[in-house]
């Protein structure tokens, strides 16, 4: 490749193009997940002056992306709706993350007339799709790359990137703490004591408001012990879509292999980058595919470029033209640079099954083909209308809470805003963040009104519909309050006919307030 003398004028043409055409992508398969939006409602409710929380007087840390919530929480004073704000500030950094590499290989890759890495990170069909959803994701990415290539280059400026990253996501301080034991190594100990402070001071904050060292999202999705069987499936899940993509673990294994042993003083990174793997085969990675694998894959195709690098300098080097290795590489350097691009250029979708889609891998999911679009829109919704009530909701409902604004949400999938709810007892394990079996007590105790899905299909429970984008939908009843739901029915996209019906049928008083649900065991 380095015998290819660099055409400046096509490398930059080139750059430019493939970024462009990634950044289109990015725009074409924009979308915001469900999930976001119990981060939407944390940080409306903070602009409000209700604090960090998702009910009123209920303080839970039912997020697990601290800075994120405050930055769209800030949005808001400039009048910026989260839809918005998340969805352009994650396209932002993810092409923040395009730029970054392209800077590295530009200051390396001086024999190439064309920017190998950036082409190669430019076509990966799920750093488009999580450039956007209204998550974390890109910024925690950027955050994650940045401090990665500072720590390389032994920059004290690796700190405030890794400190930021801590406050996007709790897997930061992985990287955070791995960063202070390696400067400590080094008997440099101003920095590490410095921003392991601040951090602690984060923790110190955390401890003050929520009562909890760890966020609740910990109990409710991560301590529910060892699933290694679902972290290869995790893993194999990527593989599946990105047929190639091996390999470049096998030429990031060996870059990670020459640091490791040849660089004593990269142990620490390499360390850290083991343990982030180690900790995503442990839980069992994530319902979303390939999300938790997204933050640190620039990295490791940057590793798999850099040992690109090595033998293509190496293979220029006279006494090595004698060397079988490396003057079959420089025969198919080409080939080489050929199928790493192709490693992220081929993807498969491990849903599509012939003509047909399935709708999980071993409760993994491409959320983006389920909610699609229909989640950027604000409109179609009666904001406001659960006001008075009490309501369980559950997976893909979250928007739902955002709009119609209930007295009080109990999230009955997980716990992700309940401290009690979040730390009980699984019986088997399943898809992540959807184990938890709903008992009727858990919903009496928390005296709901309202369930927006029905889940538990062995009691006959009465609805009442609400119409959304002229979609009807069933909101099943658990105790029935006369003047809350004579006012809910007055509204226009409400309909109960249905439930009055049954009143009706079964001679029941409509002016009395009636329980439906049920208080027996399950």
């Amino acid at each position: 490749m380095n015998s290819l003398k660099r055409n400046i004028l096509s490398y930059y043409v080139i750059a430019i193009f493939i970024i462009g055409y990634a950044i289109y992508q990015a725009f074409h398969w924009k979308w915001i997940c469900d999930d976001a939006y119990i981060s939407f409602l944390y940080a409306r409710n903070l602009w409000e002056g209700n604090g960090l929380v998702f009910n009123v007087g209920e303080r839970v840390e039912g997020y697990t992306n601290f800075l994120w919530t405050i930055f769209l929480s800030i949005g808001y004073g400039f009048g910026i709706q989260p839809q918005i704000l998340s969805v352009y500030s994650g396209i932002f950094f993810f092409l923040a993350m395009l730029l970054l590499f392209f800077k590295e290989e530009n200051d390396k890759s001086f024999g190439l007339f064309y920017p190998l890495l950036v082409i190669h990170l430019s076509l990966f069909y799920h750093f488009y799709i999580f450039a956007s959803s209204g998550l974390e994701t890109s910024v925690f990415t950027f955050f994650i790359s940045l401090g990665l290539l500072l720590w390389e280059k032994r920059s004290n400026h690796v700190f405030l990137a890794f400190l930021l990253a801590s406050l996007i996501r709790p897997e930061g301080a992985l990287f955070l703490s791995f960063v202070c034991f390696d400067w400590f190594s080094r008997r440099q100990y101003f920095k590490p004591i410095l921003y392991g402070f601040l951090f602690l001071c984060f923790i110190g904050f955390r401890y003050h408001y929520y009562s909890e060292f760890f966020p609740n999202t910990f109990y409710a999705k991560g301590n529910k012990g060892s699933y290694l069987s679902q972290g290869l499936y995790y893993f194999l899940y990527l593989i599946k879509s990105y047929p190639l993509y091996p390999f470049v673990i096998f030429l990031s294994g060996i870059q990670l292999y020459h640091l490791l042993y040849l660089q004593k003083d990269s142990r620490f990174m390499v360390s850290a980058l083991f343990l982030y793997i180690i900790y995503v085969f442990y839980v069992g990675g994530d319902f979303m595919g390939n999300r938790f694998w997204i933050p640190v894959l620039p990295f490791f195709s940057y590793l798999a470029f850099q040992r690109l690098q090595y033998w293509t300098n190496q293979s220029q080097i006279e006494s090595n033209k004698k060397k079988y290795f490396y003057r079959m590489y420089a025969k198919n350097s080409i080939l080489f640079s050929f199928v790493f691009i192709l490693s992220s250029a081929i993807y498969s979708d491990p849903l599509k099954i012939k003509e047909n889609r399935i709708a999980d891998w071993h409760g993994i999911v491409e959320e983006r083909m389920f909610y699609d679009k229909h989640l950027l829109d604000s409109s179609g919704y009666d904001e406001g209308a659960l006001k008075a009530l009490r309501v369980a909701f559950f997976g893909a409902q979250a928007h739902f809470i955002y709009y119609l604004k209930p007295n009080y949400a109990f999230e009955a999938e997980s716990g992700l805003t309940d401290k009690i709810y979040s730390k009980k007892q699984i019986l088997e394990r399943g898809r992540i963040g959807h184990e938890t079996q709903l008992a009727y007590e858990d919903l009496n105790i928390r005296e709901i009104d309202l369930l927006l899905d029905n889940r538990l299909p062995e009691l006959d429970l009465p609805f009442i519909i609400y119409t959304w984008r002229k979609v009807p939908l069933r909101f099943y009843l658990w105790n029935y309050h006369p003047i809350k739901i004579k006012t809910l029915c007055k509204r226009k996209d409400w309909s109960c006919e249905t439930l009055y019906s049954k009143f009706q049928t079964e001679k029941w008083e409509v002016d009395s307030p009636r329980f439906f649900g049920s208080n027996g065991s399950k």
